[in-house]
C-alpha cells in the first residue's frame, strides 16, 4: 500500500470486516536487520520476488492502491518525521532502527525547516527527473494495480470498486493514524515559491496524470 494514503485505516477495514490479512504478516529483514520487504508498504513486485504471492496467484486477486496529492503527501511526512515518529528513534527494536536511511531524514527534520528538509530530499529526484524524464512518487506501487483510488476521495473510491466487483460494504473507513502533530492542513502554505516550482517540477507527471495541482 502507498505511505501516507491511509494504509493502517484501510488496512483494519478490509482485517476486521473482511477477513484480510497483511502480507507479510511482519517486516521482513535481511541479514543486518534492516528491511527489505515491509508489513504495510510493500509492492506488488516486491511480493513476487520475494515469492510471497505467486504470478499467478496475483492473476486472481482483486488489486488496490492509492494516491495522494504529492504536495500534501511530502508535508505530511515531514511531520511524522519531525514529530510523530520521534519516540522511534530511541527504540532499538523499532521499525525505524531498522530503517536506516529513514531515521537520518528524521533526525534532519526535526533540526530544519520544512523547506529545507524538502530541498534536502529532493534533490537525487530532481537529478532524476532531469536525466530520465519523469519520476512519480507512486510508480512501484500502482504497477500491476487493478484500481488506484485517490486518498482524497478514498471511501467513495473504494466503495465503487467494492461496488463494480460485487463486494459487500460492511463499514465505514475508520479514523486511525492521523497525522495529529501537523499545525494545520492547508499544505500551500508551508511551501516557499522556490519549493513549490521545484515540487512541480519533480512531480509533474503524477500531477498530470492524476489531476493535481498546487
Amino acid at each position: 500500500m502507498t505511505p501516507r494514503t491511509a494504509c493502517t485505516a484501510v488496512g483494519e477495514l478490509l482485517c476486521k470486516h473482511y477477513g484480510g490479512q497483511f502480507l507479510p504478516a511482519e517486516d521482513i529483514l535481511d541479514s543486518n536487520g534492516r528491511i527489505i520487504v515491509q508489513k504495510k508498504h510493500s509492492t506488488l513486485s516486491e511480493l513476487i520476488r520475494h515469492k510471497l504471492v505467486t504470478p499467478e496467484e496475483s492473476q486472481s486477486l482483486l488489486k488496490i492502491t492509492a494516491v495522494r496529492n504529492p504536495f500534501d503527501s511530502l508535508v505530511s511526512v515531514y511531520f511524522k518525521q519531525r514529530f510523530k515518529y520521534r519516540p522511534l528513534l530511541r527504540d532499538p527494536g523499532s521499525w525505524v532502527s531498522r530503517s536506516p536511511r529513514y531515521g537520518r531524514r528524521m533526525k534532519y527534520a526535526q533540526r530544519h525547516s520544512f523547506n529545507q528538509w524538502f530541498f534536502r530530499i529532493s534533490y537525487r529526484r530532481l537529478i532524476r527527473r532531469l536525466l530520465l524524464g519523469r519520476p512519480s512518487m507512486f510508480e512501484d506501487y500502482i504497477d500491476g494495480m487493478d484500481a488506484v483510488l485517490r486518498y482524497e476521495s478514498l471511501e467513495r473510491d473504494l466503495k465503487d470498486v467494492f461496488r463494480r466487483a460485487s463486494i459487500p460494504w460492511k463499514a465505514d473507513i475508520p479514523v486511525v493514524n492521523r497525522t495529529e502533530e501537523r499545525p494545520n492542513h492547508d499544505y500551500r502554505s508551508f511551501y516557499s515559491p522556490s519549493a513549490a516550482i521545484i515540487a512541480r517540477f519533480i512531480y509533474s507527471h503524477d500531477l498530470k496524470r492524476y489531476g493535481y495541482k498546487f
